[in-house]
């Protein structure tokens, strides 16, 4: 506990830590942001798996971001204050997430972008609330975080609204007898999407044959899986599973049943999957939290500087991640006398990289959702 009647040179180390680090947080959360420059940078937060089987969502969220930062100051900071960007990575894991956001807490962030599973996040919102500090994900979408007035924001539609729309799309193609594949690491989102897409085929008369789970983890038996899959006899099969395991688990089916479709959820729409998936994810159905063929002026500008900074194209990890950025620093730039939770909760449309997106007062948002599939290798827009 702080002793403020105690003279500062007889205060611990850490008291004056805190003290200095509750400073930042205030300096960065005040309308007079140009009043703390002195202080140093402006801290922000990413948090996101950078490593592991889900490292493709959180790398390209980082670099989102991180390029994000480079132009703001680039531009002359905020408030005449440069912007630090603090990195921690959750590894996928509840315990080791909460440790790592405690850490940009404590370090004094105005808010953090992140995470990009929901499950992860499911496991955040809870202390992000307690300290007050925003969690801004670019791309979770579980309804478990539907309708609450917390400290989670988010800039892509929730998965039930996004899964009902593909699977539309599937029944309009004949498609009715659905199988749906679940990796439950990451349950929040994925048994999210797969229930809407079901219930959306029920309610259509057509057939949901099989609704499988699994845990995601090396040494996880892809065989045994597709043969599971194949003895459904589905016309489509659907997962809603990371880049990697959803590559995997096409070529696995592929290899003993040419007959069905393949449909995935935006989880798996980064550029891994049909790197990985080569020949067997052709026409693939992958649902996008983003437009590919966007001819947005700043999105074309944000592609040539991501791809002069990174070396590659980027995906909706890195875009929406840039978003959820940006959004940011916008409720620091108007928020006032509220707290910035407040001024983000606040309802209005936000003007974004592609497209324009709006938030509710819980931090929900009414943003596009694109159907792509992958012909020759890469993402193109579904067909009619």
């Amino acid at each position: 506990m702080d002793t403020p009647d105690v003279p500062a040179r007889m205060q611990s180390p850490s008291t004056e830590r805190r003290r200095a680090l509750r400073g930042l947080a205030a300096c960065a959360l005040l309308g007079g942001l140009g009043a703390c420059a002195e202080r140093g940078p402006l801290r922000l937060g990413f948090i996101g798996g950078i490593s592991g089987r889900v490292a493709d969502l959180g790398i390209g969220g980082r670099n989102g971001a991180q390029l994000a930062v480079d132009d703001i100051n680039v531009a002359g900071g905020l408030g005449g204050r440069s912007v630090e960007l603090l990195i921690r990575d959750d590894e996928q894991d509840d315990a080791k997430a909460r440790t790592r956001l405690a850490e940009l807490i404590d370090a004094g962030v105005a808010f953090v972008v992140g995470p990009m599973t929901s499950s992860v996040a499911v496991a955040l919102v809870p202390l992000a609330t307690q300290r007050g500090v925003p969690l801004i994900s670019p791309t979770v979408t579980t309804h478990e975080l539907s309708g609450h007035a917390d400290a989670f924001f988010r800039i892509v539609p929730d998965a039930p609204s996004s899964a009902r729309h593909q699977a539309d799309a599937l029944l309009a193609r004949g498609l009715r007898r659905l199988v749906t594949v679940a990796d439950l690491n990451n349950r929040a989102f994925a048994e999210s999407w797969c229930q809407a897409a079901a219930a959306r085929f029920r309610q259509q008369s057509a057939t949901v044959a099989l609704e499988l789970g699994y845990r995601s983890a090396p040494g996880v038996r892809f065989t045994e899986l597709a043969q599971k899959i194949v003895a459904a006899q589905g016309t489509v099969v659907l997962f809603a599973a990371n880049a990697s395991d959803s590559a995997v688990l096409c070529q696995q089916v592929r290899r003993l049943d040419e007959r069905p479709a393949f449909a995935c959820s935006a989880w798996a729409g980064t550029e891994q999957f049909p790197q990985m998936g080569g020949r067997a994810v052709e026409g693939t159905l992958m649902a996008q939290y983003f437009d590919r063929l966007s001819t947005a002026t700043p999105y074309l500008q944000f592609v040539e500087r991501y791809r002069k900074r990174f070396g590659e194209d980027p995906g909706f990890p890195a875009v929406n991640a840039y978003d959820a950025l940006n959004l940011g620093l916008e409720g620091l730039r108007r928020h006032g006398s509220d707290t910035l939770v407040a001024s983000l909760a606040q309802p209005r449309s936000h003007t974004c990289l592609q497209r324009a997106i709006e938030l509710d007062a819980h931090g929900d948002a009414r943003a596009p959702m694109f159907l792509t599939e992958v012909r020759d290798g890469r993402y193109v827009a579904a067909r009619a």
